[in-house]
């Protein structure tokens, strides 16, 4: 590979410039040590929406596999870091606790980066403690951040957990605590939870949306009602149940509907619709189709490309995979907004007693 390392470095530059999955850009700066100096994350469109990996059920504690839909192959990849953990995908990091101990961390899965957070157990103080004492136990089944750590330091973390009732809290860089909201308003558990356009929406399982607007300055929030949302649960009175995800398509804030049938005593998706939502006027608006663009939902995640740009991607699909933590069945496919038909996007099985499989946003630390 001599002469490759000979090339002028701005001709390396120019060449990793037009490289756009991120797979690639890091093979590409693994050629050797003149192309790696050269493909700096500057020359890489970092902000380029990518195609989110699908990180398979655990079957052990030490590795995790990662299925690329663009490249049709899986990726083994070492992670002891969330051994013993539960994790949670955002922006490309996981938020992990460490059930043993109920230490917290945001993990970068690709060079093993490491932000500590507040404990879990800080959390505690914001529940009811005898609740507590009677459940033994405290859930974090949400956790988003504002932006991803590996562009800035100016982000917040947002979690939601429940004991016997739902709380949600922040945390900021430099902060030695977490910063509690009152949701006493809220009767039921969070469903979804999205950052848009500087303040943080939350869907809940009554559906009703809610605003939460965190103060850069000072730990200020202000909550406000949306839209209430009940009556997309208009197949209720067949005995279907329906969740709710928020995802960002375009600058718009979407509410999808996810239809499961539980009739043979398991969760089954079957059917998904597509809402815009006017945080102004708290209206929604039903989208028939998305175009270009492809909708991912996981557990706790859920985000848009536009899958002209990569290929593998099929438009006008939602991509969903088991997006309840308690549910560690096979419940995935990619889901045709056009005719209702629903296909499978993996080629084999992911079952897991560990933890359910889940989408991450690849993304770079340089």
């Amino acid at each position: 590979m001599a002469g490759w390392a000979e090339l002028p470095n701005d001709l390396i530059a120019h060449i990793a410039n037009r490289v756009k999955v991120i797979e690639d850009f890091i093979a590409f700066r693994a050629v050797c040590t003149a192309w790696r100096i050269a493909a700096t994350k500057d020359n890489f469109d970092v902000f380029y929406p990518q195609v989110p990996l699908f990180m398979l059920g655990a079957k052990d504690y030490n590795f995790q596999e990662f299925y690329s839909l663009s490249k049709k192959k899986v990726s083994r990849i070492f992670l002891p870091e969330v051994r013993g953990s539960e994790y949670l995908s955002t922006e490309g990091w996981f938020c992990t606790v460490v059930n043993k101990t109920g230490e917290m961390n945001l993990l970068h899965p690709f060079n093993h980066k490491k932000i500590q957070l507040p404990s879990r157990k800080a959390l505690l103080t914001f529940h009811d403690l005898d609740a507590f004492e009677k459940h033994h136990w405290l859930c974090i089944d949400r956790a988003v951040l504002s932006a991803n750590p590996s562009l800035t330091s100016d982000y917040v973390l947002m979690v939601h957990h429940y004991v016997a009732g739902c709380c949600l809290s922040f945390w900021r860089p430099g902060d030695l605590d977490w910063t509690h909201i009152d949701v006493s308003h809220i009767h039921s558990r969070v469903a979804a939870l999205i950052y848009h356009k500087g303040e943080f929406y939350s869907t809940d399982n009554d559906g009703e949306i809610w605003a939460h607007q965190v103060g850069a300055d000072q730990p200020i929030v202000m909550t406000r009602l949306v839209a209430e949302i009940n009556q997309l649960n208009e197949m209720n009175e067949h005995m279907f149940m329906f969740r709710l995800h928020l995802v960002e398509l375009s600058g718009a804030l979407l509410v999808v509907s996810r239809f499961d049938d539980d009739s043979n005593g398991t969760f089954h998706t079957f059917k998904y619709k597509v809402y815009e939502l006017d945080v102004i006027r708290g209206e929604l608006k039903e989208m028939k189709a998305l175009g270009d663009s492809s909708i991912f939902l996981g557990l706790n995640w859920a985000t848009c490309i536009d899958s002209s740009k990569f290929i593998g991607i099929k438009p006008n699909h939602i991509y969903f995979a088991g997006d309840v933590l308690e549910e560690l069945i096979e419940d995935m496919g990619a889901y045709n907004l056009e005719d209702g038909k629903i296909e499978s996007f993996y080629p084999g099985q992911s079952l897991s007693l560990i933890y359910p499989p889940t989408w991450i946003m690849p993304s770079l630390i340089m």
